[in-house]
């Protein structure tokens, strides 16, 4: 492999030794490689200035019209699925899950910035964690961890089906968006998805570490808040500790240089308003909404299930730990709820507490 204009990403992925192209050093390139991407969002703001609110307007407001239609589709389509046994129960929260959707379109088109800036361009755009497909004979083969549900869509299949594993894939969307980091329990549609090229690939569409990596850097520091993670917003000084301890990369020498690079980046490119700015968000001190407390619940229903490797069993006490922590928070805000006149929120907290044997 001819070497790229600042030299070689090098090392192993955790088995092989690898190569790959480097072709920008931001420290010297800076963001020259995406010079042709055009400002999208306002900048003018303080940091850590802009309320939750008028943030996530301002993300919507750069969707599509046909997108945004496209997702309302989804979630309709999505909730007729469950009915008939063939798709999650939709999440509790409508409104987080349409936020999720377009986060994650977001998320797809800013990957397109971020790669060219990086001098690796790929087309993400409307695809990535959207729209990728796998043959179906691959997911038949990840059924281990799964619900009725689940195994009855992917039955369904044929073995030549090419298969959205992407979140506007109705049958998919709902667990997609409840899963967040629940990696513990029933996996359905995490499973199938993580056949995509970004994770861990398939046959057809092998792994690709610059995608993964710079998909790392958004979704596991995060930067992104309350995206797929169910996480608050995450700090680029944080980069380093999660490229030791997050399982996904901290064996993968040629992922944490590539992701080191994509982090300074996405830096630049928010400042610079290529990509959204989540710099500019005031990050609410308190956040408790319906999304939040049931993924909590989904997490620690899998407190019997603990992992055998010691390394992924304290990350995973440590997430079972916050999800306690949320649930014990739960009777009190549900009184508040009802106090406020918001009773249909009580009504679904008291509900995941009777359900959840609390």
């Amino acid at each position: 492999m001819s070497p790229g204009l600042r030299g070689y990403y090098e090392g192993t992925d955790g088995k092989n030794v690898l190569r790959i192209a480097r072709n920008c050093d931001p420290a010297i390139d800076g963001t020259s490689l995406a010079a042709h991407r055009p400002r999208i969002f306002d900048t003018d703001d303080e940091p850590d200035s802009v309320p939750i609110e008028e943030f996530d307007r301002r993300i919507e407001a750069r969707v599509p019209a046909h997108v945004l239609a496209r997702m309302d589709s989804v979630m309709r389509s999505a909730e007729l699925l469950a009915q008939r046994g063939l798709a999650d129960t939709p999440p509790l929260d409508r409104y987080e899950w349409r936020r999720g959707m377009i986060l994650s379109w977001s998320h797809a088109r800013d990957l397109a910035t971020v790669l060219d800036a990086l001098g690796h361009p790929r087309p993400t755009v409307d695809r990535h964690d959207l729209d990728e497909v796998v043959l179906g004979k691959h997911l038949k083969g990840r059924l281990g961890s799964a619900d009725q549900w689940y195994i009855d869509y992917v039955s369904s299949l044929d073995d030549g089906a090419w298969v959205n594993v992407g979140f506007f894939n109705p049958h998919l969307s709902a667990s997609m968006f409840k899963w967040g980091d629940a990696r513990h329990g029933k996996q359905n549609a995490m499973d199938a998805h993580r056949l995509s090229s970004h994770h861990l690939g398939n046959p057809e569409a092998p792994l690709e570490w610059i995608e993964r990596a710079a998909n790392f850097v958004v979704h596991h520091i995060p930067r992104e808040h309350y995206g797929i993670r169910h996480e608050p917003r995450g700090e680029f000084s944080q980069l380093e500790h999660v490229l030791a301890t997050d399982t996904a990369i901290k064996d993968s020498e040629i992922g944490k240089a590539i992701a080191r690079d994509v982090a300074r980046l996405c830096e630049l490119l928010e400042q610079e308003g290529k990509i959204i700015p989540w710099n500019l968000l005031k990050v609410p001190a308190d956040t408790l909404n319906v999304s939040l407390v049931e993924h909590a619940f989904l997490v620690a229903s899998t407190a019997d299930l603990p992992p055998a490797d010691p390394i992924d069993a304290d990350e995973y006490q440590r997430q079972l730990e916050r999800a306690k922590a949320v649930i014990a928070r739960v009777p009190l805000e549900a009184e508040k709820a009802e106090a406020g006149g918001r009773g249909e929120i009580a009504t679904v907290f008291r509900k995941l507490l009777r359900e959840g044997g609390y």
